[in-house]
């Protein structure tokens, strides 16, 4: 059910001038930012089904990604960068989006797989209460005996990837805030989801 409906969701009002300026520009986020020509899908990732739930929920989110309605903002030369996906449809199917989101957050926290050499978790991501429904997952790569929890360190992290789904209306933001090799400020991720909300009830 939920597929055929963020189908409809996909193919219709998703190049509409209103979700365009909505965009983040780089002017929201510092100077240091430039626009940039990739796109992340974090929610691809096989590390999501370790949990049955929570694979069933990433799957329905991430079908975001097949909106061409995004932007690519990278941090100067650092391996750091915020990608940011919208989409509008009717109350239905943005309640069925939501739902899938609210799953992916309740059951998308408890993840870890660790090897001898590096470890993986998907953990809950503390956010702002914006829009009218926020959801956000944290996902960290690093080595095995790294805290991959303690961002205010950083030490041993690979990469880091913040998620958060903000609801507005009948229309969704998908934010991911992605870094590399400890090019990752955590503070960024609130910041920037504070900023898209703004502009998207700017541009509605």
């Amino acid at each position: 059910m939920i597929n055929s409906l963020l189908a409809a969701v996909l193919t219709g009002s998703m190049l509409t001038a209103p979700l365009k300026t909505a965009l983040l520009t780089p002017d929201d986020l510092g100077a240091e930012f430039v626009r940039g020509d990739y796109r992340t899908d974090i929610l691809r990732n096989s590390v999501f089904d370790q949990d049955r739930k929570c694979g069933a929920a990433v799957r329905k989110v991430s079908t975001v990604y097949r909106t061409r309605v995004a932007t690519a903002l990278k941090y100067g030369d650092r391996w750091e960068g915020v990608t940011e996906y919208i989409v509008r449809g009717t109350a239905r199917e943005i309640s069925a989006l939501e739902r899938a989101a609210r799953a992916m957050a309740r059951h998308c926290r408890t993840i870890t797989v660790k090897t001898d050499a590096s470890q993986e978790i998907v953990r809950a991501l503390p956010t702002d209460r914006l829009g009218d429904g926020t959801y956000g997952i944290k996902y960290r790569a690093g080595l095995s005996g790294s805290r991959l929890e303690n961002d205010a360190r950083m030490r041993g992290m690979m990469v880091a990837v913040d998620v958060v789904f903000v609801r507005v209306k009948n229309t969704v933001i998908v934010l991911e805030h992605n870094g590399n090799v400890g090019e990752f400020g955590p503070a960024l991720t609130r910041s920037a989801t504070r900023a898209a909300v703004s502009r998207l009830r700017q541009a509605l």
